[in-house]
């Protein structure tokens, strides 16, 4: 009788844990979730996976969104208490759009997919392939099939990165005729090295550090950048988690990729960037009127950070929705 009550009682625990243990969450949830559908290339002996908004009836306007430098995935679970939560690591653009519109997100190396949060890790995949030539056939892939699967008789072709994605985008759109906008929102405009350089002498100005460590820390820098240019294919990673082929890969400055673009450009920028060097950013307008070129819009947030947010009276307000509206009404006014 003792056995039968503590095969019973084992039973009920079991059933209850059962119960308690939800199925992981698959890519196909995240996707309903957020009214997605994926979309995939396959190129040679590569797959190319992209994001796509969902719709109804095949759109005529297509916006391509790139994300900045850190390996994020676009979608994650984290479990807490028994149950599952879905996270996307992009933002509302897509739901500023109307219906006429479609928006497509193309996740980064070995990034495809949905990943728990609480393990995130990055792929040593990922590393192999994060370099500019990879990132723009990626993207560009992506582009085409969403064109030729999706698009009903295409009116635009927007394409906006914001940070890494920015330095990408512009040669992208140098390779992709489809692409008629351009926005390229936050990014390096000369060379990394130099702009961490600059970082520095703007650090010693401000009496944030004293001259000599200024200098100090530029020169380490210089030292770092020939390391890399003497092995430029080296997939090992650096004390910034990065390798000599993705820095190698972005040497051109991206100033360079911009003034051979005859499509509408929309440059922005923010005063309080910690991440881009304000000072630089003029150079775009200065550059563009000295070779007689007048395809670019350059605006500016004063006050904003790297991801457009402002503080006003001791709170933060996000006005990366407010830059992206005025953006997508841009590229009405400019073609």
């Amino acid at each position: 009788m003792k056995t039968f009550f503590l095969h019973l009682f084992l039973l009920v625990v079991s059933a209850i844990q059962a119960q308690e243990i939800k199925p992981i969450p698959s890519i196909d949830a995240a996707l309903k979730k957020y009214d997605f559908v994926q979309g995939q290339v396959f190129d040679k002996k590569d797959t190319i996976i992209y994001y796509l908004k969902n719709y109804q009836k095949k759109p005529t306007k297509l916006v391509v969104y790139i994300q900045g430098t850190d390996p994020n995935p676009i979608f994650t679970y984290s479990l807490n208490k028994g149950e599952y939560s879905l996270s996307r690591w992009f933002g509302d653009d897509y739901k500023l759009l109307d219906s006429t519109y479609t928006y497509a997100i193309i996740p980064k190396p070995a990034l495809a997919g949905i990943f728990d949060r609480s393990k995130l890790a990055v792929p040593k995949e990922y590393h192999e392939k994060n370099y500019l030539e990879y990132r723009i056939r990626q993207i560009d892939l992506s582009i085409k099939d969403i064109i030729k699967r999706h698009l009903a008789k295409p009116e635009k072709i927007i394409v906006y990165g914001h940070s890494e994605g920015a330095t990408i985008a512009a040669p992208l759109a140098l390779k992709n005729k489809s692409i008629t906008h351009l926005g390229f929102w936050s990014g390096n405009v000369l060379n990394n090295f130099y702009e961490f350089s600059l970082f520095n002498r703007i650090e010693s100005l401000t009496g944030k550090q004293s001259d000599s460590l200024a200098h100090q820390n530029i020169m380490e820098i210089i030292y770092w950048y020939s390391s890399v240019i003497k092995k430029p294919n080296l997939t090992d990673t650096d004390q910034m988690g990065y390798t000599n082929k993705r820095w190698s890969s972005f040497e051109k400055a991206p100033i360079e990729y911009l003034l051979k673009l005859d499509i509408p450009i929309y440059a922005y920028f923010a005063t309080e960037d910690e991440s881009t060097p304000i000072e630089t950013a003029y150079l775009i307008p200065i550059q563009f009127m000295q070779n007689r070129k007048n395809n670019l819009t350059f605006n500016v947030c004063i006050g904003c950070n790297h991801s457009y947010e402002k503080e006003i009276n001791s709170k933060k307000i996000k006005l990366w929705p407010k830059v992206f509206e005025e953006f997508i009404h841009w590229t009405d006014v400019e073609k």
